[in-house]
Formats: structure tokens, C-alpha cells, sequence
């Protein structure tokens, strides 16, 4: 009984080790691709004129809209 109990574990083990890896085969791929297309995306503004990456301090301008929920209190 207990060698049927080890044997049952031991199958089992191997099955969950088998899909975790199939699964995460699959997360683990699309994260490479997904950072390799990133990598090889840049901005041309991000470039200088001779194609390299400028690696200034970079200046942002962020758009701020403030609404006036305030109407005319008559």
C-alpha cells in the first residue's frame, strides 16, 4: 500500500512538473520576443545624427488640464 502511494506521488509530481514547465515555456517566450521587438524600437528623436542613442538628461513636458468643476454660483 505505502509503495502504491509513492508510485501515485512520484506520477503525479511528474505530471504537475510537466505542465508547470509547458506553461511557463509559453510565458517565459513571450517575454523575450515582446523585449526584443522593444529593444529594436526607438524613437528617432531619441537618436543623434550619427544613429546612436543620446544619453543626456532628457527634458519632459507634461500636459496638465484643469477642469473648473466650479460653474457660476448665481
Amino acid at each position: 500500500m505505502l509503495i502504491a502511494l509513492v508510485v501515485l506521488v512520484t506520477i503525479g509530481a511528474f505530471f504537475i512538473g510537466i505542465t508547470t514547465a509547458w506553461l511557463a515555456k509559453g510565458y517565459v517566450e513571450d517575454y523575450i520576443e515582446n523585449a526584443a521587438y522593444a529593444k529594436s524600437v526607438t524613437h528617432p528623436e531619441m537618436l543623434d545624427e550619427d544613429g546612436q542613442i543620446v544619453h543626456d538628461d532628457l527634458i519632459y513636458l507634461r500636459d496638465m488640464i484643469v477642469e473648473d468643476d466650479d460653474e457660476d454660483d448665481d
